[in-house]
């Protein structure tokens, strides 16, 4: 594999990327981002960041002032404990908003909006950040993992991989670990950014790893569940699929639930064994979303699957749109963002029903 990509081509509002040298070409997909609190999803949807009271589908506000649709933003958002929203864009930049500010901040002086700003990345923001006590642990399409100050976004350091990342790392408290296109899983002391280990995969992990155990558990594109050392990286086992994954797994108590392409539906236990499977209407490309042991998962027939964790038995909603992006959470009610069409967030009960649906004006 090649360590360029030959072409990044934009083509709103998905994003198409081609990585040469490989045998399958390798095509990705962005989708819109969701972020939740207790009162307003934040949804990375192309040209902008918005806010949408969660009770009424009504947006409060949006982010910039003034869009550029050469620079979209789709990167999921992330709320922290101390009242901060921060995402990555197109643009090369990582954002830290106050979203508790009034919408005529974000209308007329945006940039009283920002904390602060970090523009030492050199290529787009697709994945998500994680933050850590202090640090804030930004992936790149540059190759890089840049840790930043949660306080004030400056670099405190960076580290360089074998390709481009595009998930957000996960901790156990000592390292981070992620993964990357090039098919390598990296774990590197949290505080120095040292690197502590490199394991080659079977193919591009495109999706964030998760640890429990002393183990890390990653999904890979070709196909494969792989649970490896935490603290040496030696691959523990790795449990073939039906399909290529594009998300990372949903860990939940002891289980693992993630899908595939070919619209399988998998759940393991933490030493691989399935527990059990099911087929759905599409292709599963997002995580999955588990609240009050149901199971949301989306799929890009435009199906949404209500599935209970404990008897299996489902119900099928469908919507508007492919749903390629992971669900949320806001109270009682499940929100999906569709791609395709107007419509960029649909908010669901818990019978399927729909509440409301949030279209942005023009």
């Amino acid at each position: 594999m090649k360590k360029k990509f030959l072409a990044l081509i934009v083509l709103l509002p998905v994003l198409v990327v081609f990585l040469a040298g490989c045998a399958t070409g390798l095509t990705a997909s962005a989708w819109p981002g969701i972020a939740t609190d207790s009162e307003a999803a934040y949804v990375a949807g192309g040209p902008y960041v918005y806010a949408v009271n969660t009770q009424t589908g009504v947006e409060l506000w949006r982010f910039p002032g003034k869009a550029s649709t050469a620079y979209p933003f789709y990167a999921v958002p992330l709320l922290t404990d101390d009242g901060q929203l921060i995402f990555g864009g197109f643009d090369h930049k990582l954002y830290s908003l106050d979203p508790s500010l009034p919408a005529e901040v974000y209308k007329t002086e945006p940039e009283k909006a920002q904390n602060w700003v970090f523009e030492g990345a050199h290529d787009h923001y697709i994945g998500s950040v994680l933050v850590a006590g202090d640090m804030v642990y930004a992936p790149n399409s540059d190759y890089h993992l840049y840790a930043v100050s949660l306080a004030s976004g400056s670099l405190q350091w960076s580290f360089k991989a074998d390709q481009s990342l595009w998930a957000a790392p996960a901790t156990d408290g000592a390292n981070v670990y992620f993964g990357t296109l090039g098919g390598k899983v990296y774990a590197l002391d949290a505080q120095t950014g040292e690197l502590v280990w490199k394991t080659v995969a079977d193919s591009a992990v495109l999706g964030s790893p998760v640890v429990k155990n002393g183990l890390v558990y990653v999904t890979t594109y070709s196909g494969s569940l792989v649970a490896l050392d935490a603290a040496s990286g030696a691959i523990r086992w790795n449990k073939p699929l039906a399909g290529r994954v594009w998300s990372g797994p949903l860990l939940d108590g002891d289980s693992l639930y993630f899908g595939d392409a070919n619209g399988n539906l998998y759940a393991f236990d933490l030493d691989g064994n399935l527990v059990w499977q099911q087929a759905l209407k599409g292709a599963v490309v997002g995580s999955p979303l588990i609240k009050n042991g149901v199971l949301v998962a989306g799929t890009d027939l435009g199906n949404v699957y209500f599935i209970n964790v404990a008897s299996q038995e489902r119900d099928l909603v469908p919507v508007s749109g492919k749903v390629f992006a992971s669900p949320a959470a806001a109270g009682t009610m499940f929100l999906v963002a569709p791609t395709d069409g107007d419509i960029l967030l649909i908010a669901l009960d818990q019978t399927g029903a729909q509440k409301w649906v949030f279209t942005p004006a023009k």
